[in-house]
C-alpha cells in the first residue's frame, strides 16, 4: 500500500515536471526567437549605414551649444569641504 502510494506520488511529480519542461521551453523558445528576428533586423540596418570605404574619414561635427540658466532652471547648492 505505501509502495503504491509513493509510485504514484513519484509518477505525478515526473509527469508534471515533463510537462512544466515542456511549456515553459515552448514560452521561452517563442520569446528567445522574437528576440533572435530583432537582434538580426537591427545587424540588418546598422550594415546598411556603416558601409563605407576603407580609408574614408568622416567628421561628425556637432557646434557647441550655448548654455544659459536662468534663476528659475534649478537652484546653486554651496559645500564645503570637509578633511
Amino acid at each position: 500500500m505505501v509502495v503504491k502510494v509513493l509510485l504514484i506520488i513519484l509518477g505525478v511529480y515526473f509527469l508534471g515536471k515533463m510537462i512544466f519542461r515542456s511549456v515553459i521551453s515552448y514560452f521561452f523558445g517563442k520569446t528567445v526567437q522574437n528576440m533572435n528576428d530583432q537582434m538580426y533586423q537591427q545587424q540588418k540596418e546598422m550594415s546598411k549605414q556603416k558601409k563605407k570605404k576603407e580609408g574614408k574619414v568622416t567628421i561628425n561635427y556637432q557646434p557647441k551649444s550655448d548654455k544659459t540658466f536662468g534663476k528659475e532652471d534649478g537652484d546653486y547648492i554651496d559645500f564645503e569641504e570637509v578633511k
